[in-house]
């Protein structure tokens, strides 16, 4: 009797260990599995007559329930399905999800239902998180990825253009930042989740000075101007000579806010590049807004040189137009648009990440112009203008993105 006495209460003392267990396992991962899991503590003057909880398995069950069951239930309610919805399926890594709220949010581009959608989209500041969330293992909770997905807006929201920068100004950049980022999650067989893609961000974010390996990794696959490094440096830049290619261009100054131009700008909605209007009425007549009604390639990079009304954007045209630019498609009459050629040359070459925002350019063509001075071999022309290169299109995320700052350089010899 004594023997079975004592194994009676071996068991009895196992089982209320793993119920403490498992209510101490519970209280630990609570606060990363969201707020919808209530965790209570085992009362043992109670254990005779409420069995053991599970609150674990009730967590994760909580965790593992699908969006597409919460979707079906709030259409059965009446409740209106928006991006919102999607976002935390999303940021947990399903591009499909991705998909979803960039179908939903193009339904309404250029609409104030659009800037809402983005804005409900938006978490709140790093600092009202608490600090639990900024731990490795609370890459699991919703409330950590949705700090994570705050740090990577930080990293992808374009600089002020000014130091006057208002609230306003802030969130209408974020929003933007958010809808570049919903179109890369889109579809994208690479994309893992927000945590992945903060650390690509942060990786690409601290990329100095870009080798040619990294610049070939940024560039889309799209017919470009054929070069031959002719010299590189190890601070970062390299003088290059290139043969002779077309562009058509358009300066700011003779747009025409009327007639093709004014209604190829008008179907814009470019959330990062600047000189928009130039853009759309490059667009246009690549696309077939030209007398022949010819349709184009796309090609890369957009250039640009000039600042305010003298501001000249230029497209490269594909190469069947390169050695004879004069059988490239007329621009309409009533446009801006000309058609022309670059002769070949030799350019020092500098590029960087991020969106190319003035101020970024002004530093990189500051520093550009620093090297050569100081370069034994090479030398800028005198009062040769400034060219930035634009590699990529509008919705590509900054620490992926290629840019270039160029000028005219001759040999010292």
């Amino acid at each position: 009797m004594a023997r079975v006495a004592t194994k009676v209460r071996g068991l009895a003392v196992t089982a209320v260990g793993l119920c403490l267990n498992a209510w101490g396992v519970a209280s630990f991962v609570g606060p990363f599995v969201g707020p919808t899991v209530a965790v209570q503590p085992l009362s043992l003057a109670t254990s005779k007559s409420a069995p053991c909880r599970r609150p674990v398995m009730m967590a994760l069950m909580s965790q593992s329930q699908s969006s597409t069951v919460e979707d079906v239930a709030n259409e059965d309610a009446g409740i209106v399905q928006t991006p919102s919805l999607w976002m935390d399926d999303i940021l947990k890594g399903n591009s499909s999800a991705a998909s979803t709220a960039v179908e939903m949010l193009m339904e309404v581009r250029g609409t104030d239902a659009m800037e809402k959608y983005l804005g409900d989209c938006l978490p709140p500041e790093s600092s009202s998180f608490p600090l639990w969330a900024k731990l490795p293992l609370s890459r699991y909770s919703r409330r950590a990825r949705q700090l994570r997905l705050r740090r990577l807006l930080e990293l992808s929201s374009p600089t002020a253009p000014s130091e006057d920068d208002d609230e306003a100004s802030k969130q209408r950049r974020l929003r933007s930042a958010l809808f570049v980022l919903l179109r890369s999650m889109a579809d994208n067989p690479d994309f893992k989740g927000v945590s992945s893609m903060l650390a690509m961000a942060k990786k690409g974010a601290k990329v100095g000075n870009m080798s040619a390996e990294e610049m070939l990794k940024r560039t889309p696959d799209l017919e470009t101007p054929k070069y031959e490094v002719m010299a590189s440096r190890k601070d970062g830049f390299e003088v290059r000579r290139y043969d002779k290619f077309s562009v058509c261009s358009v300066t700011m100054n003779k747009l025409k806010s009327s007639g093709s131009d004014g209604e190829s700008a008008s179907k814009l909605s470019n959330p990062q590049l600047s000189g928009a209007t130039s853009f759309g009425a490059l667009a246009g007549y690549l696309f077939g807004k030209n007398e022949e009604q010819t349709a184009m390639k796309m090609t890369t990079p957009v250039l640009s040189e000039g600042e305010g009304a003298d501001r000249k954007m230029s497209f490269v045209l594909p190469s069947d137009y390169w050695e004879k630019e004069d059988e490239a498609p007329t621009p309409l009459s009533d446009s801006a648009v000309k058609v022309s050629s670059m002769d070949g040359c030799e350019r020092a070459v500098l590029a960087f990440g991020g969106f190319g925002r003035k101020n970024d350019v002004d530093d990189k063509t500051k520093k550009l112009q620093e090297m050569l001075a100081a370069d034994g071999e090479w030398r800028a022309v005198d009062d040769a203008p400034v060219i930035l290169a634009q590699y990529n299109d509008p919705f590509t995320p900054p620490w992926n993105r290629r840019n270039e700052v160029s000028v005219l350089v001759e040999s010292r010899g």
